[in-house]
């Protein structure tokens, strides 16, 4: 198993100015000395103009070489869409969109593009699911000939995939090799999460290590991480597991924290 970081988990510093990607990458080696990192789409520079960023490319060959430079993978490129619209041409829109996302992540290296589902009323999902299994293969196809794998993310508040069920469901229905799951260790809210964890190890190509409640001395209070760990020691899983740090306290000094916490579990689990 490898170690990273998902550049959410410092999304308020960023929001502050306080740090840009290329800060970023530099903390990964020199403080938090891991191996990869997971770049959330908001924080390129102009991350919000997807359109931009493949057009003038030497921004990414910037970030692509000091990554380089600085001996850390890209291992994901993490947008955000949402499909299963009302209106085609807004469909064909979020498409677009992670086509072009993929491009990026094929110029930068990254194996992973992480997507969502998406998210809709409750009581629309059911007729607008053919939507976003129709639109996910799409992007799959696109996907294939960059050499680019689409990791699905699940997720609550309102989205299509709450739970295992749903999310093994998308990709059952998607059937392509290049779509697998970007599981997040905190997102199912399944009334047996670890074991839904465990469930959707197979299809697995990367991973959020979420954190919520860290306490001063590096325990996480809200997720179990004794079971996460049997989980991946059980599943021989030997990817990027990037920590995705929420919390409510200071990023600059509970981010380090965090990776204080996921080591001594990777120490007793020996899952270096």
């Amino acid at each position: 198993m490898k170690l990273g970081l998902c550049s959410w988990s410092y999304n308020r510093t960023f929001a502050s100015g306080k740090m840009d990607l290329e800060k970023c990458l530099k903390v990964c080696a020199d403080e938090l000395k891991v191996g990869g990192i997971d770049i959330i789409d908001v924080h390129f520079k102009g991350g919000d103009n997807v359109a931009n960023l493949v057009k003038d490319t030497t921004y990414l060959m910037k970030i692509k070489k000091l990554a380089t430079d600085l001996q850390i993978t890209i291992s994901a490129v993490s947008p955000g869409n949402s499909f299963g619209k009302d209106d085609p041409k807004d469909e064909k829109a979020e498409v677009d969109k992670i086509n072009k996302w993929t491009d990026i992540a094929y110029i930068l290296g990254a194996p992973n593009l992480r997507i969502f589902a998406g998210w809709a009323p409750k009581e629309k999902h059911e007729e607008l699911w053919p939507k976003v299994v129709k639109s996910i293969k799409e992007c799959a196809e696109y996907a294939a000939k960059k050499g680019i794998t689409l990791a699905i993310e699940s997720h609550n508040d309102g989205g299509y995939l709450p739970t295992s069920v749903e999310t093994l469901k998308l990709l059952k229905d998607v059937d392509s090799p290049w779509v697998k799951l970007n599981l997040d260790t905190g997102n199912y809210q399944d009334p047996e999460p670890y074991a839904a964890l465990k469930k959707s190890m197979p299809y697995v190509t990367h991973m959020h290590a979420k954190i919520h409640k860290l306490s001063p001395d590096c325990k996480e209070l809200e997720f179990d991480y004794d079971k996460i760990f049997k989980v991946l020691k059980e599943s021989n899983y030997r990817g990027f597991f990037n920590v995705e740090y929420e919390g409510i306290e200071e990023e600059i000094e509970y981010v380090p924290k965090s990776f204080e916490m996921i080591r001594r579990f990777m120490k007793k689990y020996g899952t270096f």
